[in-house]
């Protein structure tokens, strides 16, 4: 029979997901290059290239085209070949904290560069909130620059060089430009600086859709759904196709567990974007909770095709599978992912005692 429990390890997950994913997406989806016009500060993270200055850099790979184009001597060569393994190291980091600190302790990075979506890199947001030796000291509407042991943290004051930077810009957008920063500033849990932001993009544009989903995501930020609800409500009423808005709304759906209303409006937005993996896997967790198991596990097992595609990790998905194919009522498909992600010598403690005592439950249930 379906195991109708949610093992706490999904819940755990499926939270950080939450923060991971829905952050981001407005930054990711709100800003149009084609819109900046000849105003490259706009789309592209030139004021924070301009002016960095780190001994021993990390950065995400979202900030590897750039730092090519703009700051070449900081990528080596080894950097530049995606097969190498600095670069597979430097792109798990971002996600794996544990990864990270093992990357640091071997190079021992004074600055962290983090380049556009913040859902690639929540998870070092969250770890650097807890450990405090790596301080924000910069953030725009594209990127955000952490420094170890910087002398003070960020302020609103330091906003003012990015202010004037896009100063000549029309109100439209400027307020777009706050807008995406107050959206990284809320990742980062900076939520009093967030708002801040937020309520002078409202002030220059008020009838802007991509400021109301920023709203939003703060908003959840601060555990208020009903707010982030009311937030992408004003902002689908002005741009009904708007992406972030959309994507926020079904999370603030999680939030106040209205799953079924959260699954509907994410086949939406997974039928305008088939292949992005981010909403893919947010799908999945939605349909989840939506006992939607059918789909969780086809949307799990196309995420499993693609990765297999490319040579990358699938124990993740597998993970996740494997609870999919138990709430199913699906024991032999559940044993066999769970074996194989047993496989993996990396599986994190607490996950590999998870599936161990869950095969043991499956095979006294079912007799398997």
């Amino acid at each position: 029979m379906p195991d109708s429990s949610t093992p706490i390890l999904r819940r755990r997950a499926l939270l950080l997901l939450i923060a991971v994913v829905v952050a981001g997406l407005i930054a990711f989806w709100t800003w149009n290059p084609a819109d900046s016009g000849p105003d490259a500060l706009l789309d592209n993270p030139r004021l924070a290239l301009s002016a960095l200055q780190a001994r021993a850099l990390y950065y995400n790979p979202a900030a590897i085209p750039w730092l090519a184009a703009q700051r070449p001597e900081f990528l080596s060569a080894e950097a530049r070949d995606p097969g190498s393994e600095r670069a597979r190291s430097f792109a798990q980091a971002i996600l794996e904290p544990k990864l990270f600190r093992r990357l640091d302790r071997e190079l021992r990075f004074d600055t962290v560069l983090l380049v556009g979506d913040p859902s690639q890199y929540r998870p070092l947001l969250d770890h650097f909130g807890e450990t405090r030796d790596f301080r924000l000291s910069y953030v725009d509407h594209t990127s955000m620059v952490y420094r170890r042991d910087a002398p003070r943290a960020w302020t609103l004051e330091d906003f003012a060089s990015v202010r004037q930077a896009v100063g000549a810009a029309s109100k439209r957008r400027q307020a777009a430009c706050f807008a995406l920063a107050g959206a990284k500033l809320a990742a980062a849990h900076r939520n009093a600086e967030a708002k801040a932001l937020l309520d002078e993009a409202l002030a220059l544009d008020s009838r802007s859709a991509e400021v109301w989903s920023a709203r939003g995501v703060l908003d959840l930020e601060q555990n208020e759904w009903a707010a982030a609800l009311a937030a992408t409500e004003k902002a689908l009423a002005i741009d009904k196709n708007h992406l972030g808005a959309l994507a926020t709304r079904i999370q603030a759906f999680v939030v106040a567990k209205r799953f079924n209303e959260a699954y509907a409006l994410s086949q939406k937005l997974i039928a305008r974007l088939p292949d992005d993996p981010n909403l893919l896997f947010k799908h999945a967790q939605v349909a989840h909770q939506a006992n939607a198991f059918k789909t969780e596990i086809a949307t799990l097992e196309k995420l499993i095709a693609r990765a297999e595609a490319s040579q990358r990790p699938t124990t993740g998905y597998r993970f996740y599978l494997a609870q999919a194919h138990t709430a199913a009522g699906q024991g032999q498909p559940a044993l066999e992912n769970f074996a194989r992600v047993l496989t993996d010598p990396e599986l994190p403690e607490d996950q590999r005692k998870f599936a161990l005592e869950t095969i043991e439950r499956i095979k006294r249930r079912t007799g398997l």
